[in-house]
């Protein structure tokens, strides 16, 4: 035992026993061995606590009763508290694992139900062949029974004395030398017929008939049929020994082998088969896969998985093999659809499942979320399912969504899908542009801080200046961020605590056929060199690029996304897409990303048959996926239910809650200024002095030239008053909310400046 000096004094350092002092040397050889044996059987492939820190060591000190040369195993003990005295030499058993003995191919679940996939395809393909099996052994059997017939007659009646008669009378030999050969052919025939095994087999066929017509003629001819099984098992076994001494190297079979193609039972030679087809040309003749473990069935039985790995000669990969998706399912015989293909490892090593049938073909599959009573954004959003019928939840921090499809084909549902799980988070802020000017979005008005449906000038200029304040927002929110601790923002971005702590929510901005607000070319004023279009699009480029770490999360929908109506700067700073059907490979490639349809994942051959079946494409590849269920009905409860939420936590705020939004009440001088423009058949402009004239109208004791303290011939003096009056009262009307109101000017027949329709409308908060 060595001992250490410290502080407290004397320690034991560890227990070395030395067992060569009581073991012979055989027993030390065990003890070596099975160690050894213990240790190569843990799971590192290393000793452990059962067999210690087995070492061999030539002995420093000589042991009491041991040679001084003697070799002896150490064992080290790092628990004192283990005994020595009770150590037994260890059972080379102790290491055995009987689950390792086992093979994978006998204990894996997987793996058994492919099998029992392989056995029932094949008792189908065989019971659907038995007529031809029936006939082609039935031609055996017929083969048989006059191979047999003649044989017979041949045995009994000694034909071959026939041959050799023929042989010699073709030698003109004497008739005397003839009629001795069918002399003796009388005699054998005659011997033959009375052998023992003659007599049996003849009497055995007589009461076999015999047998056999009494059982027809008591039961019926079909209840007797049975009884005639043994006969074609001897004709059929006369026939197959014919056919072979006929073709003695040929092989000789009733049965086909079993085709599996078409059936979605995956098997090792149909891979490499496939693999090897002309239009597919990954393996060459000769080549094949090198499948890593057992090709398995998933768990629900739809399915055949397996993992491979390409020759490394070939010089394939993974890459190659899902770019040759659509041959290689032509060689499979299954859809297209039906076949997942990804890189499993390095570039060599294929993951391939093939489906049954077809992934989509069902009705589609409801969200989840419709009867949850709160979500957290957190967890991701479940949008679709994928090609295994699992519901995905995608991540829509830091992401966001852009879809894009042709017209009709789920884009908006699909939306819809992720957008439910900001609506059931009572922390989310929502903003919606409905560029459609449908339905679809209605509801969100119940929850949304920012409603905009439509793509009037109104429309697309109130979501100029909503994406405008959102720009300013998160820069704010960035610099709220980085004055925070790095403890508490460690990454520089939002986080589940900042949001609780420091009430910074995140922006949910959904914008539905956002093509159509980029296209406007209309102008907030006349002489404005920018449109509409492209301040909208500076402004979601901006967000879409810098807003996801401060929260800002884009859901956009377009019918066109390709770069004269998306630019790419906007589509590229979304890195998550969905593509639905789409008119062109070019078209599926600006959604999914340049070069997808070269890869085998283009949205132009989607089927256009089951609606909502698209390509999802984020970091980590791409995937068949087809979008939740959720219809306008079942949305407007969920964005009940989030208004619920939202008011529950008092985080209601914007046009949902009436706060400086659409339902704000108009009165006051903002009501009499929309009288005024109604009066006037709603021009989109009034100069402030006509505006004064229709105030005067309607309420003369505020706003006639003398009420103001001006005289009626003094026009100049009278604007000037009246402006300043009206401007004053508009500023105490909208005081408190948010809102402002300011006069415009313009060019028009001379210099004019007053209050446009919109503005006021807008200011109203019925824009």
């Amino acid at each position: 035992m060595s001992t250490t000096e410290t502080e407290r004094g004397t320690e034991t350092e560890a227990q070395l026993v030395d067992l060569a002092a009581y073991r012979d040397p055989e027993t030390l050889d065990r003890i070596e061995e099975a160690a050894r044996e213990a240790a190569r059987r843990t799971p590192a492939g290393i000793t452990d606590l059962t067999t210690g820190s087995v070492r061999l060591d030539k002995v420093d000190e000589t042991p009491l009763a041991a040679p001084a040369d003697a070799e002896a195993a150490v064992v080290e003990f790092t628990d004192p508290d283990d005994d020595p005295g009770t150590l037994e030499v260890l059972d080379e058993r102790a290491g055995w694992n009987l689950r390792a003995l086992v093979p994978e191919s006998l204990t894996d679940p997987g793996v058994w139900r492919q099998r029992r996939a392989e056995w029932t395809n094949a008792l189908a393909f065989h019971t659907l062949r038995s007529p031809v099996y029936l006939w082609r052994a039935t031609r055996v059997a017929g083969i048989g029974a006059r191979v047999g017939a003649r044989d017979a007659w041949s045995h009994l009646w000694a034909t071959e004395y026939g041959e050799i008669t023929d042989k010699v009378r073709r030698t003109k030999a004497g008739p005397e030398h003839i009629a001795d050969l069918r002399a003796d052919r009388r005699k054998e025939a005659k011997q033959r017929r009375r052998e023992p095994v003659t007599v049996y087999a003849m009497t055995g066929c007589t009461t076999y008939v015999a047998a056999l017509l009494a059982l027809g003629e008591t039961w019926g001819w079909v209840m007797a049929s049975p009884v005639l099984l043994p006969l074609f098992g001897v004709l059929y076994a006369l026939g197959r020994r014919e056919l072979i001494r006929r073709e003695p190297d040929g092989t000789f079979t009733i049965t086909d082998s079993v085709d599996f193609t078409g059936a979605g039972v995956l098997t090792e030679d149909g891979l490499n088969d496939a693999l090897r087809a002309r239009n597919v040309g990954i393996l060459k003749e000769g080549e094949s896969v090198t499948v890593k473990g057992f090709i398995a069935r998933e768990a629900d039985d739809k399915a055949s998985v397996v993992r491979f790995e390409l020759p490394r000669s070939s010089g394939k990969t993974a890459k190659e093999v899902a770019a040759k998706r659509d041959p290689l399912a032509a060689a499979l015989a299954v859809d297209s659809i039906q076949l997942s293909i990804r890189q499993d490892g390095h570039e060599g090593e294929v993951y391939m499942r093939v489906a049954d049938s077809h992934p989509f073909g069902g009705n589609p599959v409801p969200s989840p979320l419709l009867h949850a009573e709160e979500w957290d954004i957190w967890k991701g959003a479940p949008t679709f399912v994928d090609e295994t019928g699992r519901i995905i939840p995608i991540e829509l921090l830091f992401f966001g969504l852009l879809v894009g499809a042709m017209p009709r084909q789920g884009k908006t549902f699909t939306a819809r899908a992720a957008a439910v799980a900001a609506v059931l988070d009572p922390t989310c802020r929502i903003v919606v542009g409905d560029g459609k000017g449908g339905k679809d979005w209605a509801a969100t008005a119940l929850v949304a801080e920012a409603y905009i449906r439509g793509v009037t000038t109104a429309a697309v200029r109130r979501l100029t200046h909503v994406l405008e304040d959102l720009v300013e927002e998160m820069t704010e929110t960035y610099d709220a961020l980085f004055e925070l601790p790095d403890e508490v923002c460690p990454e520089g971005k939002l986080t589940p605590e900042i949001v609780r702590d420091h009430g910074i929510r995140p922006v949910v901005l959904i914008i539905d056929e956002v093509q159509r607000y980029l296209e406007s070319g209309d102008k907030e004023f006349e002489d404005d060199k920018v449109t509409y279009g492209q301040r909208i699009e500076k402004a979601l480029t901006d967000l879409a690029k810098v807003g996801p770490a401060a929260g800002l999360i884009p859901i956009l929908a377009s019918q066109k996304p390709t770069g004269d109506a998306v630019p790419s700067a906007i589509r590229d700073a979304i890195p998550q897409r969905i593509a639905h059907l789409c008119a062109t490979y070019q078209m599926s490639d600006s959604i999914l990303g340049t070069g997808s349809a070269a890869s085998g994942w283009n949205a132009k051959d989607l089927a256009p048959a089951f609606k909502g079946m698209g390509i999802h494409a984020d970091e980590t590849g791409y995937r068949f996926m087809r979008s939740l269920l959720i219809n306008l009905p079942e949305f407007r409860g969920v964005c009940e239910r989030g208004r619920a939420l939202r008011i529950a936590a008092g985080t209601l705020a914007g046009e949902a809650a009436g706060d400086g939004g659409r339902r704000a009440r108009v009165g006051g001088i903002l009501a009499d200024l929309l009288a005024v423009f109604e009066e006037a058949r709603l021009p989109e402009r009034m100069p402030t002095a006509e505006i004064l004239d229709g105030l005067a109208v309607l309420d003369p004791g505020t706003w006639a030239p003398a009420a103001l303290g001006v005289g009626e011939e003094d026009r100049t003096a009278y604007v000037r008053a009246g402006g300043t009056a009206l401007r004053k009262a508009i500023d105490e009307a909208l005081d408190g909310t948010e809102r402002t109101l300011a006069v415009r000017s313009w060019t028009s027949g001379g210099r004019a400046n007053g209050y446009y329709l919109d503005d006021v409308r807008t200011a109203a908060g019925i824009a």
